[in-house]
């Protein structure tokens, strides 16, 4: 009897000493409904200094990406690439009546490129929604204009563009005042051969090239092309002439990584709805679905906006080996770009 006993009491000894650390384990785990919020509060409050991986100006003026974004306490600014769908976000953004930071701020037809005081203003009201700061974010000396005006610390831009981020945010944001980055991108050689096509026509553009007209794609690649490298070098702040490096790119990749909402041209409305997450604009409001509706299910919308339809360039072809061959850095941060659209999905998630 007594033997029976002791079988049993070892029996359930056991019991608890293999059940118990599963159920002490099992209980560490968050929840599936309660993961979101879990990952939410872990984004909100990880304020872990960055190493210094990342260029200055990111570190010191930017809000990291595992910080919830607080719309009506920050200021987005948009890195407009050339020739890689940034007029056409310029409209979007336009059209859900969002103020905007750029030229059109100070366009001579409003009056108000010499105000002594910054303001917002409407331009066409009862006929559009578009608002404007009276500021031009596109050009140095504006740039510091609306430094001297105090742009964002008015609170009055929605969005500023520049296709400058470095001087912009060295110069608008500080500590007390940090930004948000938004970017559209495009394959750099794609952009590189619209460049090529678009500036033999484009009479309203200050670096219009007639002279195009007379050479080929080939002539361009290897010869009059001097934008090369152009997103390395515009974030390591260097100037056209100026050559990048292996270390720029990796700072690039590593800035972007921590501080910027990456979009794509070819997946538009996708980056847009991501760009919304983090600007906090509500889409199903009938006048924004109306502009979603119009820029992306349209025939007259995004894929007629601003487009400019111009011969193909085939990948392998000797123009695009060329351009390919002097851009190998840019060509390298496209593709990490593309692998981080992918991985931000997650990021965009919790942020809604």
């Amino acid at each position: 009897m007594a033997k029976k006993w002791l079988k049993e009491a070892a029996a359930v000894l056991f019991g608890f000493c293999l059940i118990g650390p599963t159920i002490d384990l099992l209980s560490t785990l968050p929840s599936l409904t309660g993961l979101k919020n879990h990952l939410r509060r872990s984004l909100a409050t990880d304020q872990t200094p960055d190493q210094p991986s990342v260029y200055p100006w990111a570190r010191d003026h930017l809000r990291p990406l595992n910080a919830i974004p607080e719309p009506s306490k920050e200021t987005s600014l948009f890195w407009h690439i050339p020739r890689s769908g940034g007029s056409t976000v310029k409209s979007v953004y336009e059209c859900f009546g969002k103020t905007l930071a750029h030229e059109a701020g100070v366009d001579p037809r409003y009056g108000h490129q010499s105000d002594d005081e910054i303001i917002a203003f409407s331009p066409w009201p009862g006929i559009s929604r578009a608002s404007y700061v009276n500021v031009d974010t596109t050009n140095r000396p504006g740039i510091l204009r609306a430094k001297r005006l105090g742009l964002v610390p008015s609170g009055l831009a929605d969005m500023i563009v520049t296709s400058d981020p470095t001087f912009v945010i060295e110069n608008l944001f500080d500590e007390t005042h940090k930004g948000r980055v938004l970017a559209l991108f495009r394959h750099p050689i794609d952009r590189l051969v619209s460049k090529f096509f678009y500036l033999q026509k484009a009479t309203w553009e200050q670096q219009y090239r007639p002279q195009w007209k007379n050479i080929d794609i080939l002539e361009f690649a290897k010869r009059r092309n001097s934008d090369n490298n152009h997103m390395v070098k515009k974030l390591a702040g260097l100037e056209v002439n100026q050559t990048a490096t292996e270390d720029d790119m990796r700072m690039a990749m590593r800035t972007i990584r921590k501080r910027f909402i990456v979009g794509l041209m070819d997946k538009m409305e996708e980056s847009i709805h991501r760009f919304n997450a983090v600007m906090g604009i509500n889409e199903s409001v009938e006048d924004n679905r109306q502009c979603m509706d119009h820029f992306f299910h349209h025939a007259l919308g995004a894929k007629k906006h601003n487009s400019d339809s111009h011969p193909h360039v085939d990948p392998g072809s000797a123009a695009w080996n060329a351009l390919a061959k002097r851009n190998q850095l840019d060509i390298r941060l496209y593709e990490f770009v593309l692998e981080l659209y992918d991985e931000q999905r997650e990021i965009i998630d919790i942020y809604t």
